[in-house]
């Protein structure tokens, strides 16, 4: 499916659904451009494709003169690398709002390849927005954003994405598709879990309007790449097929037999792969649903509720070496991994010196990548109180995330 031009639909409609076979829905889409927001564009587009910016210029290009504080970038678009450089508009500047990009890979950076970008911080993190650009390249037309994320790399975005609502038992859930990797179609797929090679897709899956693009990889679930088989609202497991020449999706419920998986938490997400490829797979209440059959495990998502009802998060990834579990039908079986977690104490000694460090582990014995509270910020770092025979305090260090 080809993207319309980004201004031509600036509301989403409402959309009615029809039935095109068995168990297969047809959900029309209508094309949402992004506001100019660059932290949302780079959440709902899982980053879209990314250059670190370089002190040195790439082979066969040099820093225009009289550019303030220049650094390089190549992005790769399409099988070909997309040179640009950017810089300060003044010393006075403190950030890169200009940009050049070498359209034509003539390896010099001209006046009509020059962008102006427009700064603006949230929180710790600093954006400038460039764009939206329309070029040639690669054989058709481009139209993209580029946005510099805290001064050390660049992003490449689309424009906007595709939207529609499907209805699936007694609730309407919002759908989006996004070309991800820019490359003028929307049915790339997720073919292993470390990949970024693959197109996204957006769910509502709470029901709250909106795609909730959580700070933590699988935190909402709403946002992630597009995978053969997808966990829907509904519980169910359904096929996604993008039509050709047509902003149409087609929903096919799989119809395989499935077991359950349990998890001691309130919330999970588990990152799989199996005989349909990568899944996402939402568990609550400490079930979820899989279809029969054998999995890998590469990631866990768990949420606890404390005693006020917060929740929790607690990361945990198992690459490269996956957890390999087997799904049997009709029966429930406990995953060797998630709560209850346990707090390790390492000394290390060397000579009169001592090493200390603490450490997270599930019930399977693998480390934790990392513990949230509700929001969103890990817990205050503990500190390490050394005290004699008589309690006297003898020292006080703090620990350190690392």
């Amino acid at each position: 499916m080809k993207r319309a031009s980004w201004w031509a639909v600036a509301v989403v409609l409402s959309v009615a659904l029809r039935a095109v076979g068995q168990d297969v829905v047809e959900v029309p889409l209508t094309f949402q451009p992004f506001k100019k927001d660059a932290k949302e564009m780079l959440n709902l587009s899982a980053g879209g494709i990314v250059g670190f910016l370089l002190p040195t210029p790439l082979k066969g290009y040099k820093a225009l003169p009289g550019t303030v504080k220049p650094k390089f970038f190549g992005l790769p678009l399409e099988e070909r690398i997309l040179v640009g450089m950017v810089a300060w508009s003044s010393p006075q500047a403190k950030t890169y709002d200009r940009l050049w990009m070498d359209w034509n890979n003539d390896k010099t950076f001209t006046g009509d390849e020059k962008l102006m970008g427009t700064a603006a911080a949230q929180g710790k993190e600093k954006f400038v927005l460039f764009g939206p650009v329309k070029r040639s390249w690669a054989a058709r037309e481009l139209e993209c954003c580029f946005v510099v994320h805290n001064d050390s790399h660049i992003h490449c975005v689309p424009v906007g994405y595709w939207e529609g609502t499907v209805s699936l038992g007694n609730r309407a859930v919002k759908l989006g598709l996004i070309d991800a990797n820019l490359n003028g179609f929307w049915n790339d797929r997720l073919t292993v879990p470390q990949s970024q090679e693959a197109d996204v897709l957006l769910l509502d899956f709470d029901g709250n309007g909106t795609f909730d693009a959580g700070e933590v990889h699988l935190l909402s679930g709403e946002v992630y790449y597009l995978t053969n088989l997808v966990h829907m609202p509904d519980e169910a497991f359904y096929r996604l097929k993008v039509a050709e020449g047509k902003p149409v999706v087609l929903l096919e419920r799989d119809k395989s037999p499935t077991g359950k998986v349990k998890v001691a938490g309130d919330r999970f997400q588990l990152l799989v792969t199996g005989q349909d490829g990568v899944l996402l797979v939402r568990g609550k209440d400490g079930e979820a649903s899989l279809p029969v059959g054998s999995y890998q495990i590469y990631g866990m998502t768990v949420g606890k509720k404390d005693d006020a009802g917060r929740l929790w998060l607690a990361n945990a990834d198992f690459h490269p070496s996956p957890i390999r579990i087997r799904v049997p039908q009709g029966k429930d079986i406990d995953l060797p991994c998630g709560p209850p977690f346990k707090l390790v104490f390492n000394v290390e000694r060397e000579g009169r010196t001592f090493e200390f460090s603490l450490s997270l582990e599930d019930k399977g014995g693998h480390d934790l990548e990392g513990v949230f509270m509700p929001n969103m910020e890990p817990p205050p770092e503990p500190a390490l109180v050394i005290a004699d025979a008589k309690g006297k305090v003898i020292k006080t260090e703090k620990f350190h995330y690392g």
